[in-house]
């Protein structure tokens, strides 16, 4: 090491260009490098989607998701499975073991799609294709919404894709993906009496429309020399020719279709998802970044191209920004230039108390060169700045110049004892620089545990490992090399007369040895009261109000809203107008944008998906300021409970991880659903006894009213009338039935027959609905054993190819989900199940429970490796074991920094005392290693113990000061104040570790 120092400081030119070469390298790093809102990471989920249609919700799971999971259970990667399964559709969850890594996916979704196709020749006739989506967890951070009062879906759609044709065309933009298209159809209606009249019968039509708009291989003639292609033309191509195709009835007589029907343009009933911008109709479009891609640059080009658009556009249209994950990230990497110019001139404050300004001024350089040094690297590995990367600096920024006023501080000492300028030098990096360097990895190590973990956090938290190792490993380089080179070049050495006689003198310092001395004499009480501390921290722990990830600081926030099961689409819609305008009798609301049967494309990583299920409703709002949207949440939580009685509400704030459907569910397995929702009433019912509790409900939802038509083979068997008959008179009611496609260019457009009936529906009306076979018609009454209300569950889940059924409830504000849950924990856990039963906690205390399981694995491997660097410093076991005493201790501080501000105690609670782990170690190091340079010396022990830590009483305050200085400003971020309160207040009290029990617990060990 000391021949490294020696090198920089002979080779004065090469020393000042990679100086240089440094700091204009990470000013173009930063520049260069990608820019996103959050730390990507692959969502180890796929969903496989199959349509049965007329299928019951038990049909659907029986004869199609049962055969579809027992497939994919043979994945030797599999964690479990979770369907959903409707009327006509079954929504399998496939959920891949936690280790698995991000390059290993794509070749595990194809070994997935292979194993749903094996079995596509298994599932019952009229059920498929299954379609495996493997993407749904990208995130299109751009999110655009195109509205019109005054044009149609179609208009819309046609705009809406010329739109996209041109953004897939703009730098960085990888896809583009367009959400509330209606599909279109076309209608034909018909009165059952003129059917009946004419002898035409659906069938007949659909032939009709096959023989003329099927595109069938004319062929060629051949000349002497050419071979000429037959085209045929009459494809359809406008509804006047549809209203013209001849239909010929069983009886043998023509008809013009438009004779015995209306004809006209329409969309898909029910719709599959409504979009509105302020209860204005509107399609959305998504747009991603590619994967190395810089967010702020490619949104700041699609606004360019969305403005030329605007000014090209036909008027009626309006297209607006819903949310910027751009202008998001921005908004992130500006406060990073902010923190960093803080910090940078919180280092210069607090040393130039110390040591004067020119001396603070050139350590503080070191963390300049030390983050630009991280970018460069950061660039150049593809680690985009985001915020687990963005914390990662704000965390080092602690403790990047710790080595370097270590080193100067030696430097400085060695000069005033009288030793010439490069001999100080090299002396200080020679005693420091191992020291520092087992300090650094062992800070590094802290840290290991998060990057090593096999759950989803580490994926996502691996770049806080690596900026940190990187800046950390860098500054001790730097400490040695850029650090003493500048005290070469810019400080002077003392004159003889400016020497003193005796160092670390004067009162500060003589009252400092008098309390230490003290400490040492009274060691045994101090460290009982340190005992006591610790466990009055562990009772005050309990205390602290604890939530994994942090809420976010946004203007955004979002409201869910549930209907009753079997609530029509429309009734969601006009539900949802109500809530919007509501909600736009607020002031401080910029935006509203509703999203009706299903979730919007994912325009921000933790948004959770719903749907489609035509109850549910969601509205994003844009408030002015975070400060305002915290208090619309507030004002709305208490209010729409009131103002929609009939359906759940939910406010949710943005978060750092993906909001569940419940915060706790109680979930029980098993074969019968009328024993599972036994099980699942009584886990409901304690729920709804703890006050602390919020909208307990079952996760099937409520039991949906149903129409049974027993269909009797004798009667219609007697007019020859099959059950594909009624269902197809029955389906044409309301649905339409579909008789054949309409080719619109590239776009398969179906053609659907509709009976002509009233606007509303009753049992008696539905068993005079005529049923047609072409030769005989009866009423619907007539051919069945009547028409009888029944009721059914309109939702069956499963959980690995069992029926689950789950209890769930969120939490109140002001609570928990850990304090509510252990709250109602036993009593649920007490409910005596039936055999061939089981029952486990799910959600948030299921997610969070793996989250800690992986994060704490690696520990043991940290701790082995850590005691191995610091018995190889020190060669003995006591000093170790004294360091290792000493880090529970930092628990104080912090349980009394975070009672005392109030925040919550989560992941970046953990990691900055992590951090502050790594801070106290390098302590207590770099303590003990002069302890035992001086005893190696031959000081007295006891004058020893007092000396050396008085020699690193200045160096310790001074790395202690600048990082809790810079530190404070965080103390009032939303997202990183739980971690900044850890620091400052941990640390605060480390400090005072360090210098008074690290002596007092040496003492006891060495027996002085």
């Amino acid at each position: 090491m000391k021949s490294l120092a020696k090198f920089f400081l002979t080779n004065k030119a090469l020393s000042w260009l990679m100086l240089i070469l440094m700091l204009g390298g990470g000013i173009f790093a930063y520049n260069n490098m990608g820019k996103l809102e959050d730390a990507p990471f692959t969502i180890k989920q796929a969903l496989v989607t199959t349509s049965y249609p007329g299928a019951s919700p038990m049909e659907v799971q029986q004869q199609v998701t049962d055969v579809l999971e027992e497939a994919i259970q043979s994945l030797g990667e599999l964690y479990y499975l979770k369907t959903e399964n409707r009327t006509g559709l079954s929504k399998i969850t496939v959920y891949v073991k936690k280790e698995i890594r991000a390059k290993d996916m794509q070749q595990l979704w194809d070994k997935l799609r292979r194993k749903v196709n094996d079995v596509q020749n298994k599932l019952p006739a009229g059920a498929g294709p299954s379609v495996v989506n493997d993407d749904f967890g990208d995130v299109l951070g751009v999110f655009y919404s195109l509205s019109s009062e005054t044009h149609t879906y179609r208009e819309l759609e046609d705009c809406a894709k010329d739109i996209k044709n041109e953004l897939l065309d703009v730098k960085d933009v990888a896809k583009v993906e367009l959400f509330g298209i209606q599909n279109r159809t076309i209608e034909v209606t018909v009165n059952p009496s003129l059917l009946s009249q004419s002898g035409v019968m659906m069938s007949d039509i659909s032939s009709a429309f096959e023989r003329q708009n099927k595109v069938v291989d004319a062929g060629a003639i051949e000349t002497s020399t050419n071979r000429l292609r037959i085209e045929t033309t009459g494809s359809f191509t406008n509804l006047e020719e549809i209203e013209n195709l001849t239909i010929v009835s069983r009886k043998g007589e023509y008809f013009r279709l438009g004779e015995i029907a209306d004809i006209q343009e329409s969309y898909s009933r029910p719709a599959r998802n409504l979009m509105r911008i302020g209860n204005i109709p509107a399609v959305g479009i998504a747009i991603s970044t590619v994967s190395d891609g810089n967010v702020v640059e490619m949104a700041k080009l699609v606004s360019q191209q969305i403005n030329k658009m605007k000014a090209e556009m036909p008027e009626g249209y309006e297209l607006d920004i819903i949310y910027d994950q751009g202008y998001e990230s921005a908004v992130a990497n500006d406060g990073f230039i902010m923190n960093l110019i803080v910090s940078v001139l919180t280092v210069v404050a607090v040393l130039l108390f110390f040591i004067g300004f020119k001396n603070g001024f050139l350590i503080g350089s070191g963390l300049i060169f030390s983050i630009f040094g991280t970018l460069i690297y950061m660039q150049a590995t593809g680690i985009a700045l985001q915020r687990m990367s963005l914390a990662a600096i704000i965390i080092a920024m602690g403790m990047l110049v710790d080595n370097a006023i270590v080193v100067y501080d030696a430097a400085l000492v060695n000069m005033q004892r009288g030793m010439r300028k490069r001999i100080a030098i090299l002396n200080a990096v020679s005693s420091t620089a191992m020291p520092l360097l087992g300090a650094t990895l062992i800070a590094v190590l802290t840290f290991l545990p998060v990057y090593l973990s096999p759950h989803i956090t580490g994926e996502i938290l691996s770049s806080l490992f690596i900026v940190i190792a990187v800046s950390l490993l860098l500054s001790w380089i730097l400490a040695i090399t850029q650090n003493v080179f500048f005290v070469q070049e810019f400080v002077r050495r003392p004159r003889p007369e400016e020497l003193k006689n005796e160092l670390f003198s004067g009162r500060i310092y003589d009252f400092f040895r008098k309390a230490l001395s003290f400490t040492i004499k009274k060691r045994y009480t101090v460290i009982g009261c340190m005992v006591v501390l610790l466990a009055i921290a562990g009772w005050g722990f309990k205390y602290i109000p604890q939530q994994f990830m942090p809420l976010l600081n946004k203007q955004y926030f979002s409201i869910d809203m549930w209907l009753p099961e079997g609530t029509r689409i429309e009734e969601s819609e006009r539900q949802a107008a109500q809530l919007t305008e509501f909600l736009q009798t607020f002031d401080g609301i910029k935006k509203v944008s509703t999203y009706i049967g299903q979730t919007p494309p994912r325009y921000y990583l933790a948004n959770a998906a719903y749907g489609p299920q035509p109850n549910y409703a969601q509205c994003l709002i844009e408030a002015e300021s975070p400060e305002k949207s915290r208090e619309l949440q507030e004002i709305l939580y208490h209010e729409l409970p009131e103002r929609f009685q009939d359906a759940l509400i939910r406010v949710n704030s943005f978060e750092i991880n993906s909001i569940p459907q419940a915060l706790i569910e109680a979930r029980f397995c098993g074969d019968d659903p009328a024993v599972l929702d036994s099980l699942t009433n009584i886990a409901i019912g304690i729920m709804r006894k703890n006050p602390k509790v919020l909208n307990a409900r079952n996760e099937w939802g409520n039991m949906a009213m149903m129409i049974k038509a027993g269909y009797d083979p004798v009667k219609a068997g007697r007019l020859n009338i099959g059950r594909s008959d009624i269902m197809n008179a029955v389906k044409s009611v309301n649905d339409g039935t579909a008789i054949g496609v309409y080719r619109d260019n590239d776009k398969k457009v179906p053609v659907l027959l509709r009976t002509e009936t009233n606007s509303s529906w009753n049992t008696e009306g539905l068993e005079d609905l005529q049923i047609w076979n072409g030769t005989n018609s009866a009423p619907l009454g007539q051919v069945t054993d009547g028409l009888n209300l029944a009721w059914e569950y309109p939702l069956v889940r499963t959980y690995n190819r069992q029926l689950s059924m789950a209890a769930q409830c969120d939490v109140k504000r002001g609570h928990t989900m850990k304090e509510v849950h252990s709250e109602i924990r036993e009593e649920i856990e007490n409910i005596k199940l039936p055999e061939g039963y089981s029952f486990f906690w799910d959600s948030q205390y299921k997610d969070q429970k793996e989250a800690m399981a992986a994060l704490t694995k690696y520990f043991p491997l940290a701790i082995i490796m850590l005691t191995v660097i610091l018995v190889m410093l020190f060669g003995n076991f006591r000093q170790p074991l004294i360091i290792f005493l000493i880090l529970p201790l930092s628990l104080i501080g912090m349980v009394f920094g975070l009672l005392l501000t109030g925040f919550q105690f989560g992941f970046f609670c953990i990691a900055g005392w992590l951090g502050l782990l790594g801070m106290i170690i390098k302590n207590v190091i770099v303590l003990l290693d002069e302890v035992n340079v001086q005893r190696r010396a031959g000081v007295a022990p006891y004058t020893t113990v007092i000396e050396a830590t008085v020699s690193r009483v200045r160096p310790v305050l001074m790395a202690a000061l600048t990082t809790v200085f810079g530190s404070i400003p965080l103390l009032f971020d939303v997202v990183f104040g739980g971690m900044a309160a850890t620091i400052v207040f941990g640390l605060s009290f480390a400090t005072l570790l360090t210098l008074f029990v690290t002596p007092a617990l040496y003492a006891i060990f060495y027996k002085i």
